[in-house]
């Protein structure tokens, strides 16, 4: 059958609103495409210029307390993400976030490969928060998970590696405030005893203090409040004395 010149001509315009109509597809599957990459881009930009510099856990100030450049304790390389946060205690009843800040920052003088070790931030026996090393770099706190994690250290006031009421509060929302920062959930909270079976944190290696707390620290990133129920209020008692069973920190 033959076209006339009418049909022909109509369609020839079909064909090409079919091209434009798949061309403009085409610019908007692009434009889409190209609108999410520099969502991500800028996400990325807001989220690390910081610098790594956390100043507030819900509604506690953190103390920044960086430790100098050195391979021994704060090496200055950059994490390469931050999926997991990992929680450790110290090991020596009283010790205070400032004796233990203070002891990994002396170990740039110590020059010795086998105790290199840092943490990410230490929370004291009252509460307070000290921040030793930005976010956006590696602690010496975890074989394995090095270039993939945070690392917190609280101090401890009792025997059986147990914090004060304070210290527990502070840490569930600086916990929480991580979380928030790099869209995590606690299920990615994990204890330095999950990672190389050392009693570290030994008082939340307890299964039940440990599921208290990572349901305390899901109720605070959900702004609510918490009642300290698992975590014992002890007054602080002199520094010095060492629970056998507590692991070292660290592990580099």
């Amino acid at each position: 059958m033959v076209m006339s010149k009418a049909e022909w001509r109509r369609k020839r315009r079909r064909k090409k609103l079919m091209k434009l109509y798949l061309a403009i597809a085409l610019l908007a599957v692009i434009a889409i495409l190209v609108l999410v990459l520099l969502v991500k881009v800028i996400t990325l930009i807001f989220r690390n210029s910081d610098g790594g510099i956390i100043k507030k856990a819900g509604d506690v100030q953190v103390t920044q307390s960086l430790l100098s450049i050195s391979r021994y304790a704060r090496p200055g390389e950059k994490l390469d993400s931050v999926n997991e946060i990992i929680i450790h205690s110290n090991n020596t009843i009283g010790k205070t976030a400032q004796e233990q800040r203070d002891y990994y920052e002396s170990l740039k003088d110590r020059k010795n490969d086998e105790e290199r070790q840092s943490m990410h931030f230490i929370v004291d026996l009252d509460g307070k928060i000290y921040q030793c090393i930005p976010t956006n770099e590696i602690a010496l706190a975890v074989q394995g998970s090095t270039f993939t994690s945070i690392s917190i250290e609280y101090c401890i006031t009792g025997s059986d590696g147990s914090m004060s009421a304070a210290t527990y509060r502070s840490l569930c929302k600086l916990v929480a405030t991580l979380c928030k920062k790099y869209g995590l959930t606690e299920k990615k909270v994990f204890r330095h005893y999950d990672k190389n079976n050392v009693s570290c944190p030994l008082f939340l290696v307890s299964e039940e203090n440990w599921e208290q707390f990572k349901a305390d620290v899901k109720a605070t990133r959900q702004g609510k409040d918490i009642e300290v129920t698992n975590a014992p209020i002890k007054n602080v008692v002199p520094a010095g004395e060492t629970p056998d069973s507590l692991g070292e920190p660290g592990d580099g």
